[in-house]
């Protein structure tokens, strides 16, 4: 393979211009891959609101058209998908965490490579979000764990190789599915030269942040519900009450998804900010909330951003960062009520405390670098 130009094929149902986790998981896949200056032809399929094909920074993309259908948009997807794979040629296609189904249907060519790589399982992701609900929604909405369950079984047995974000993901795929293949566990990586420590003050003064004030930080474009913003809301209400010059500063969640969460004094909202400032929110924060009620990954993106950008960590117990010990590069609560705001104030007021904390969270990070990463990934895409 060494001696002609490989064609990779990327599938994803989400649109690349959305910068989610899998997204921007894919794009920096993408970089690393151009960054080798292999032989390398790349091509993206994703699902939209048109048929088209388009070339943007050495990347094909093909939009599918597929209806805004919940759940049956998945299944239209991966059919399309099985379909349009028939006619091309391609070494190798890598799908990714519900763009997968399409193996259900398509008949693999010779010396073809088909990776799938799973985010987290969409089964346990479900049951967490039906704890939402009363009784009687919760019997109308179980159709969809069939749903889930469908939707991701079929790279267990037509995928060569199976990567997973976690050995939690891992796991629970595997007791799932009752499986016992071999699966890859890659953790996600980061960029540490755009994800690094800064000065403070100058971050701040870049965002135009206040010099003194108290800041914890929450960024999340999914769900705010299972991304436990609510839970930061909360928490950040006894901070608040100790210390007024605390500030909660959100960033990606949808304003008309968190409108009931808004009416506090002390919170600042972004809906929208550039990827490219992203890193300095990170810098100017004193501490990242991580108080998922579930997550596949472990770390999760923000999770490896925040980390190696010096900035100290508060998880949830049931976020499982697998990479994470308490009060060694980070702090894990359960209750997110007084008890809890009480001991992240004191943590944050003993400097060598938290500049422990802050050097091993580091230390633990730099372990999963892009480079680190990218090589693992492209290492079981290519071998």
């Amino acid at each position: 393979m060494e001696n002609k130009i490989i064609n990779i094929c990327f599938v994803n149902a989400t649109n690349p211009n959305f910068e989610g986790g899998v997204i921007l998981f894919i794009k920096n896949l993408v970089n690393y891959i151009k960054s080798l200056k292999k032989d390398v032809k790349i091509t993206w399929i994703y699902g939209g609101k048109e048929n088209k094909t388009y070339t943007l920074e050495e990347v094909n993309y093909i939009e599918i058209k597929i209806p805004k259908i919940l759940f049956l948009r998945d299944f239209i997807f991966n059919k399309k998908v099985s379909i349009f794979l028939k006619n091309k040629k391609f070494d190798i296609i890598n799908s990714h965490a519900l763009s997968g189904h399409w193996m259900n249907t398509y008949k693999k060519r010779f010396n073809q490579k088909i990776t799938h790589t799973y985010h987290g399982i969409t089964f346990p992701y479900y049951k967490v979000h039906l704890k939402r609900f009363n009784l009687i929604k919760r019997i109308f909405l179980s159709p969809l764990l069939l749903y889930s369950y469908l939707i991701e079984k079929p790279p267990i047995k037509k995928a060569d190789k199976i990567i997973c974000v976690s050995e939690k993901v891992k796991k629970q795929l595997k007791n799932l599915y009752k499986s016992k293949r071999e699966m890859n566990v890659l953790r996600t990586g980061v960029n540490l030269e755009e994800f690094k420590p800064r000065n403070k003050e100058e971050t701040r003064k870049k965002l135009n942040l206040e010099k003194d004030k108290l800041y914890g930080l929450h960024i999340g474009k999914g769900g705010y519900w299972i991304k436990g913003l609510d839970r930061a809301v909360k928490i950040s209400q006894e901070i608040y009450k100790k210390n007024k010059n605390y500030r909660l500063i959100i960033v990606g969640a949808e304003r008309n998804k968190i409108k009931h969460l808004m009416g506090e004094d002390f919170i600042l909202y972004k809906e929208k900010v550039p990827r490219n400032k992203i890193s300095f929110y990170y810098n100017s924060a004193d501490f990242f909330f991580c108080l998922s009620r579930y997550e596949g990954g472990a770390p999760t993106l923000v999770v490896s951003e925040a980390m190696a950008s010096g900035c100290p960590i508060i998880f949830s117990k049931d976020s499982k960062q697998e990479i994470i010990e308490d009060e060694k590069n980070g702090l894990i609560i359960n209750k997110f009520e007084e008890e809890d705001a009480k001991r992240i104030i004191k943590t944050l007021n003993k400097k060598k405390k938290k500049q422990e904390i802050i050097k091993n969270s580091i230390k633990t990070i730099k372990n999963i670098s892009l480079d680190k990463w990218g090589k693992e990934y492209i290492n079981v895409l290519l071998e």
